[in-house]
């Protein structure tokens, strides 16, 4: 999450917060971490999904610029909670793509509606989201999906 205080004399906008769950420097998958399997329940065949953490770790850098390159000041410790609803079945999508450009993947999508609501920490700061009930969303998708080693043209699970 990305936090700009906005200059009114000019309109200018100046990031002042910028919360990710990795440490610098990155390595492999950042912005990305593994949540515990019981955060996640998913009903696929239904459009279901949840996923809700609590007071998961994070650091804020003040700046991308900090967050991707360093330089800046140290990062300060925080935490988010985070609960997110999927909820529908508007569209079955389902993709299979042998062409090795894009590595071959092949799965089965359902586009419905979601909902989100989440807290973080961040030394004396507090950022909390509006409730879940009055989230919204443009799009949104849960699926399962095959790749990389566990995708193969023929349409078999390799191990």
């Amino acid at each position: 999450m990305d936090v700009f205080q906005l200059r009114a004399s000019d309109q200018t906008e100046t990031q002042i917060h910028d919360l990710n769950p990795t440490q610098f420097p990155p390595v492999g998958l950042f912005w990305t971490l593994e949540v515990p399997d019981h955060s996640v329940k998913v009903e696929l065949d239904k459009g279901k999904a949840i996923l809700q953490v609590v007071r998961v770790p994070i650091l804020d850098y003040g700046t991308l610029q900090n967050a991707l390159f360093g330089g800046g000041p140290d990062p300060i410790p925080g935490s988010v909670s985070v609960r997110v609803i999927w909820r529908g079945k508007q569209e079955v999508v389902d993709i299979r793509n042998t062409d090795p450009v894009f590595g071959g993947f092949e799965g089965h999508f359902i586009r419905n509606e979601a909902q989100m609501e989440w807290i973080a920490t961040v030394g004396d700061y507090k950022f909390v989201s509006d409730p879940l009930e009055t989230s919204s969303s443009l799009f949104a998708e849960i699926g399962s999906e095959r790749n990389g080693s566990f995708f193969s043209e023929e349409g078999t699970q390799t191990n």
